[in-house]
């Protein structure tokens, strides 16, 4: 393995540790090595990430942590190209110039139509080495949502969803219950952290009543914006999501002809989108969506909006936590009757035992 390959992938392991951290910007890790005028001797003397709510950027907190001395070869190495527009700060581009780096490494370029490829060409201009596509695969894997919103104007979607044995979610229709295990609602928890926004229908909130946050001490502010389908808006005014602690992060999707009931709900939610039935589509809301800046959304019921988004084709991820229950012909089915198999479009690439339950992740096939 080459040097720059070494530091990228140290790089991509460590920015695993900062998802759902950086909203509305992208994740992104940065080291600086240390070099002599061979590379026979090389250390990480600074390192960065973007920080909560995305500023600042990597590469500029990496920069702002080194010392630089004289007759030695220093090299910033990043998960993705460096910004060279003008942001809510100076961009990383003009202070990697300010600085006294000579090389930049990254892996892939940024899908940012204001960068892709601008920030490499400027620091070569400049006199910089800089070398990319080094373990591209891999990180593009890592910001697949942030690529998805940049380039098709959606965020990546995952299903998470928790059932019986014989996939059932509820032991009879209309009824709230906690089929998998507590670890298992632990792991769901971190996930919630890792996402910046979590979907459900308005029927769930009838049935569940839930609060769609991250509960884990410590990683509270994580808690991702909440997303509620609802086209006639048949759910509680005063439902959890709803609650004044809550209401800076729920946005609700109704149909414009739901005007009384609008006037109980927009001011209790950060933002009520009105759209014509000939507008309310999936493919639409993702793209609303997008504009918010979501990049990784996470569904989480019911069955009828589970159903539609596989349909619809729209799902690239399903994590399925499933316990050693069976519920039998009562229960709540995991889809509908309107589920058309797409069996062949997923593969599965993980699969471990969360005690007396287990958990399933299948991906897309590219």
């Amino acid at each position: 393995m080459d040097l720059d390959t070494k530091y990228i992938k140290i790089i991509n392991y460590l920015l695993k540790k900062i998802r759902g951290s950086t909203f509305p910007n992208p994740g992104v890790f940065a080291l600086i090595v240390e070099s002599d005028k061979k590379f026979i001797s090389n250390r990480i003397v600074s390192f960065g990430f973007t920080q909560f709510t995305g500023r600042p950027h990597a590469e500029a907190v990496a920069i702002s942590g080194a010392r630089f001395f004289a007759n030695k070869i220093y090299t910033l190495y990043s998960s993705l190209e460096p910004c060279c527009h003008q942001g809510r700060g100076e961009s990383c581009v003009k202070k990697i110039l300010k600085s006294k780096v000579n090389r930049v490494v990254f892996s892939i370029k940024d899908p940012d139509q204001r960068v892709n490829g601008k920030g490499m060409s400027i620091l070569k201009k400049n006199g910089l080495e800089v070398k990319y596509n080094i373990l591209s695969d891999e990180i593009k894997k890592t910001y697949r949502g942030y690529i998805y919103n940049r380039t098709i104007q959606r965020p990546q979607v995952t299903l998470k969803v928790g059932c019986s044995i014989d996939s059932k979610i509820a032991m009879k229709r209309g009824q709230q219950d906690f089929i998998t295990n507590k670890l298992v609602k632990k792991i769901v928890h971190n996930y919630r952290a890792e996402y910046d926004a979590i979907l459900v229908g308005g029927n769930t909130i009838n049935i569940d009543n839930p609060k769609l946050n991250c509960r884990i001490k410590g990683l509270e502010y994580l808690s991702p914006y909440r997303i509620v389908l609802s086209k006639s808006l048949d759910f509680d005014s005063n439902s959890e999501i709803l609650k004044k602690r809550n209401q800076k992060l729920t946005i609700i999707f109704t149909l414009e002809s739901s005007k009384r009931k609008k006037e109980k709900i927009k001011d209790k939610c950060f933002k009520l989108i009105s759209l014509n039935k000939q507008n309310f589509t999936l493919s639409n809301i993702l793209n609303e969506l997008a504009k918010f800046g979501i990049c990784n959304l996470l569904i989480e019921g019911g069955s009828k909006i589970f159903t539609s988004f596989l349909n619809e084709d729209l799902v690239d991820q399903i994590i399925i936590f499933r316990s050693n229950s069976f519920i039998g012909s009562k229960g709540q089915d995991l889809l509908t009757k309107n589920y058309k198999s797409k069996q062949k479009s997923f593969f599965q690439s993980s699969f471990c035992i969360v005690r007396d339950n287990t958990m399933e992740v299948l991906e897309r096939k590219e």
